[in-house]
């Protein structure tokens, strides 16, 4: 008898818990859906009125196929197919209809319309910049043929974040290093040495294709007329080359550090002198 009241409570009360739980995901999900709803309306209020005009008249055009038991993935690749040159106002219409969906929504354009990829991250990461990691991966995996305008736009967004940007498109795409190091380079000349370090420590597995990805963008460097005002400091360089020989880059594969005078041969050598490579 103590046993069956104990299991009815104890039914009664996972029940119960179950319920909270579930009404907290509602509510978790609810407060995202709300404050992406209103940084898109934010965004859209400062946006000029011919444009905030356009968003409403695809808010309606979405809400009617909507209606007719279209999808909004389907709706959206339609629209952007036949209005490419409206995209952000598609867009911005769409998420105000399916805020949660920010992500699909956007993937989906850039699968059908790869051209539109850096038009669609900077809309997305215009109204969900704190989500800024989760949209650079969705839109690598979803076009990563286009990673080094991905790299560059979010680069734009978050100068700040430069290391993280580097570490998502490098942790997705690690064969397109060479296109994630030219672009950051190329977009944060002061700061992309130190990310690609820092990337170096925490993904070692990495610092293979990073080093000849770097060096490549030297090398190519040294080859035109007008080489990119990098500027990295000789302490920067040292610590480029303390990480990556810590990750196995041997004396050998340094050594064009030190011939194209970014190191000095003393460096090299220090740097070195303990290890056999």
């Amino acid at each position: 008898m103590l046993f069956s009241k104990n299991k009815a409570w104890f039914k009664q009360t996972l029940l119960a818990l179950s319920a909270v739980a579930a009404s907290f995901s509602a509510h978790s999900a609810l407060d995202m859906s709300d404050a992406t709803s209103r940084s898109v309306s934010e965004y859209i209020a400062i946006l000029p009125s011919a444009e905030q005009k356009k968003v409403d008249a695809y808010h309606k055009m979405i809400g009617n196929h909507l209606n007719q038991n279209f999808s909004i993935v389907r709706t959206v690749r339609i629209l952007t197919s036949h209005y490419p040159q409206d995209v952000q106002e598609i867009l911005l219409a769409a998420y105000q209809h399916h805020p949660k969906q920010l992500n699909v929504i956007s993937r989906a354009v850039i699968r059908s319309e790869a051209a539109l990829t850096s038009d669609v991250l900077d809309t997305a990461l215009s109204v969900a910049p704190d989500d800024y990691t989760q949209i650079i991966r969705m839109a690598i995996k979803a076009e990563p043929a286009y990673i080094d305008d991905i790299v560059a736009v979010a680069a734009q967004h978050q100068p700040n974040h430069l290391e993280e940007i580097v570490r998502v498109a490098i942790t997705v795409e690690p064969d397109l290093s060479g296109s994630v190091i030219y672009s950051a380079a190329n977009n944060s000349p002061n700061g992309f040495l130190d990310a690609v370090v820092n990337v170096f420590a925490s993904i070692p597995e990495s610092t293979s294709n990073l080093f000849y990805a770097v060096k490549d963008f030297f090398i190519g460097q040294e080859k035109v007329e007008q080489p990119n005002q990098l500027r990295a400091n000789p302490e920067q360089w040292q610590r480029f080359l303390t990480i990556a020989k810590a990750q196995g880059v041997t004396k050998q594969e340094m050594q064009w550090l030190q011939k194209q005078g970014y190191i000095t041969e003393e460096q090299l050598a220090q740097a070195y002198s303990s290890s056999s490579n």
